[in-house]
């Protein structure tokens, strides 16, 4: 189905672009008979349009395809095998495993709002688990054949190609649909503590493995969620502590950060509030079991921001903390913060510039998760000898008035990529270049050849991966 086109913003407000075609598919035959239809043109796929980066950006075609969005169940022995349309919802794609099956996806992000193929393109992961990448045994794509040049749909489920497909921004072709293993559904204990000390946090990850926590800002201490699985069902007290979590936390919580980074634009009043009214919001100790997705899912989608969020090595991990530190405050106006070799490194990188000071606020906990390494070739998480940890920074500040929170993003992953191998999220703010990538992924050029194998014409990639994934 052909929609008429028009200006495609993402969530944040902070992408924009208009393809010259748009199509709305409602099955693979409509699929095929598109790329049938425009040979020879450069084909991209949006999905719910989470992404923060130049990823979905198109100008000539766009596929929409909220309409494969079928999801079907088998049993093999004692398992649960799920196939999934590209364009399903992730929330729905939990709604109705559980239905079907009373089973739900082997990792879940902080939120569902993607559809699943944009989910697993960009590396989406949730806390003490690989990504959801990592869990893909089979994606069939619609590409066009390398011998005939006919529009074809090709299953992939083994060796390098599948390893590229689990997390390959759309440069093989249009995702029509995935298949993975699921599991029985599981209930999560969640509670609250402060720590004074990143020791103690990592400490607590075998007790506690699917926990993430929060470096608060202008306090600069550590408060964790604990979570694990438990064989309890949900307590009489998880929709209780679920209501406290919704109204304190993800309405509560994201409405005074409002107030301060739109209204209220004084550096005191945010260190104030951080400091000393934020902690009383938060219960501590308080055990409640839960369903999985119930406790591990956030609702980040109810009020628009930007995001960057770098991964880092364990052994990186304190180390990039203490510099955050240093670059927030810095930012926030204080000179000093900086120390000596920090100044060297910015200088070494051009990066130092004493304009930014005072320049922008850091107004939003920085959470912190713990990812297993991904069986993928270029997943933030791909690697197979330390668990990465995310450090995601959210911005609320009005679309148009994100000058400075770039400027904060280009400096913070100029360095971190530099001094500690931090690779910045796919699917959101990614302020890097060909070099830059080329260091971080020792698997690019077999990415690469496996992208050539399926599109050696290039057709189904935008400026922005052809810049970033394929410039020599």
């Amino acid at each position: 189905m052909s929609v008429e086109p028009h200006t495609v913003q993402n969530f944040g407000r902070n992408v924009s672009f208009r393809p010259r075609a748009i199509y709305q598919p409602k099955s693979e035959e409509e699929v095929l008979e598109i790329f049938a239809e425009h040979r020879g043109s450069r084909i991209r796929v949006v999905g719910r349009l989470h992404s923060y980066s130049e990823a979905p950006c198109a100008d000539d075609v766009l596929l929409d395809l909220q309409f494969l969005n079928a999801v079907h169940v088998e049993h093999r022995d004692d398992q649960v095998w799920a196939t999934i349309g590209a364009g399903c919802q992730v929330k729905r794609v939990l709604a109705e495993l559980e239905r079907q099956a009373g089973v739900t996806l082997p990792a879940v992000g902080l939120i569902t709002e993607q559809a699943i193929a944009g989910a697993i393109s960009t590396g989406t992961h949730g806390s003490g688990k690989h990504s959801l990448s990592h869990y893909v045994a089979e994606v069939r794509v619609a590409t066009y054949d390398a011998t005939t040049g006919e529009p074809v749909i090709r299953t992939i489920s083994s060796g390098p190609e599948l390893r590229a497909a689990r997390c390959s921004l759309g440069c093989l072709g249009v995702i029509v649909s995935v298949s993975l293993w699921v599991r029985p559904q599981y209930s999560v204990e969640e509670h609250f503590r402060r720590y004074d000390t990143l020791e103690e946090v990592v400490a607590s990850e075998d007790a506690y493995p699917l926990q993430q926590f929060y470096v608060i800002p202008w306090r600069w201490d550590y408060w964790v969620q604990h979570r694990r699985e438990v064989p309890d069902s949900p307590g009489w007290s998880a929709p209780l502590y679920q209501a406290y979590f919704f109204m304190v936390m993800e309405v509560g919580l994201h409405l005074a950060v409002l107030f301060l980074t739109r209204l209220f634009r004084f550096r005191w009043a945010t260190h104030f509030f951080f400091r000393r009214i934020l902690p009383l919001t938060v219960i501590r100790s308080w055990k409640v079991a839960g369903k999985s997705q119930d406790m591990l899912v956030m609702e980040h989608e109810l009020f628009r921001h930007v995001e960057i969020e770098l991964f880092v090595k364990r052994d990186q991990l304190n180390d990039s903390i203490q510099f955050v530190r240093e670059l927030a405050c810095y930012f926030d106006g204080d000179r000093d913060a900086l120390s000596l070799a920090t100044v060297e490194h910015l200088q070494q990188l051009g990066l130092y510039d004493i304009a930014d000071v005072g320049t922008y606020t850091h107004c939003y906990p920085i959470c912190i998760r713990r990812i297993l390494p991904d069986d993928t070739l270029i997943s933030m998480a791909s690697g197979d000898d330390q668990d990465y940890y995310s450090l995601s920074f959210n911005c609320y500040t009005r679309p148009s008035e994100l000058q400075a929170f770039n400027r904060f993003c280009e400096v913070l992953t100029r360095v971190m990529a530099s001094l500690y191998a931090a690779r910045p999220h796919w699917g959101k703010i990614c302020p890097m270049d060909a070099d830059t990538v080329k260091s971080l992924y020792p698997h690019l050029a077999e990415f690469r050849r496996v992208c050539s194998e399926f599109d050696p014409e290039s057709r189904f990639r935008n400026h922005w991966v052809s810049r970033l994934l394929f410039a020599e």
